[in-house]
Order: C-alpha cells, then structure tokens, then sequence
C-alpha cells in the first residue's frame, strides 16, 4: 500500500515539476470556464488555438496552484475555482486572447477568467483590451513600416535630385536649340 501512495507521491510531484516548466516557459495565457459548451464546441475551440499556435488544456486546480506558488503567476491562484482550461502561448502574446475573445462572442457558454503576459496577471476585462492589439505578425509588419518609411523617403529625395538636374539640362538644351 505504501508502494503505491508513494508512486501517487512522485506522479504528482513529476506534474507540479512539468507545470512549473510549462507556465515557466509561456509568454501569455488565458484562463477560461468551458462549462455549458458541447463536445463540438470544445473541439472547434481546440482548432482556433491550434491554428495560432496555442496550447490549450485542461489542468487540476490544485496542482496548479502548487506550482504557481511562489512564482509572479500566484495571483491566478483566485481565478482557479471550477473547471479551468489553460490556453498558453510561447510565441505570440496576443494570440490566446484573441482566439478566447473571438470564441466567446459567439458562444457564450465559454467564460474568459482572466490571464497573464509575462508577470503581469489580467482580469477578465484587460483580457478583452489585450484581444484588441494586433497580434505578432501585426506588430511586425508596423514596425518594418515605421523602419522603411525613412529610408523610402530619403530615397525620393535622392531620385529627385537627378531628375530636377536632368530637368534644368533639358530646358537649357531646349533653349539653346530654340537659339540655333
């Protein structure tokens, strides 16, 4: 018997270790209330994550909250109350929040309770701003915008100066052909 409380023992502390690891390693997650949605919907959600590259899983509260303890994600501790998926992400920040969002406006049985960027812990409400930003690829192509438009423009100003050189030149050989 003992053997097997002891076996119990290192299965829940491997998953503590393995839980540490995962929220150790994601830039941003979202904690969501699936109660009230059908097999279907659930699966459909799983899709839209996959797409964005989210994990997205169903973790024991009281394991979580044993390896967040300690951690700067302690304070999703409240938010641990009734089944909890986790929708975590180690790429794009924005993406579990705007796959949540988008999913929860048109099934409303799917309840947002909140989130984590980094250390910063997000109420239900900041969940739904963060959903608003553009996602990486968003943030990468306005900030290759913001780099190209300077040099596009000094590039204008370099073009423009052979052609109005070329222009004067053009007017001059006119004139001095008008002469002749």
């Amino acid at each position: 018997m003992s053997e097997h409380i002891s076996k119990g023992r290192m299965e829940r502390s491997a998953a503590i270790e393995e839980l540490k690891v995962l929220f150790g390693s994601v830039q941003s997650g979202v904690l969501t209330d699936f109660r009230g949605l059908k097999v279907s919907q659930i699966t459909e959600l799983r899709r839209r994550f996959r797409a964005q590259q989210v994990t997205y899983r169903v973790l024991k509260n009281n394991l979580v909250k044993i390896a967040l303890r300690g951690t700067p994600l302690q304070g999703l501790t409240p938010m641990l109350e009734g089944p909890t998926g986790f929708a975590v992400s180690k790429a794009d920040p924005v993406a579990p929040a705007k796959v949540a969002m988008e999913f929860a406006k048109d099934n409303e049985a799917l309840k947002v309770k909140g989130g984590f960027v980094g250390a910063q812990i997000l109420d239900p409400a900041a969940v739904g701003e963060l959903s608003k930003l553009p996602g990486l690829d968003g943030l990468r192509s306005q900030i290759l915008s913001a780099i190209n438009a300077p040099v596009q423009q000094l590039l204008g100003v370099f073009n423009a100066i052979p052609q109005k050189f070329l222009g004067v030149l053009e007017a001059q050989a006119q004139k001095l052909g008008s002469k002749a």
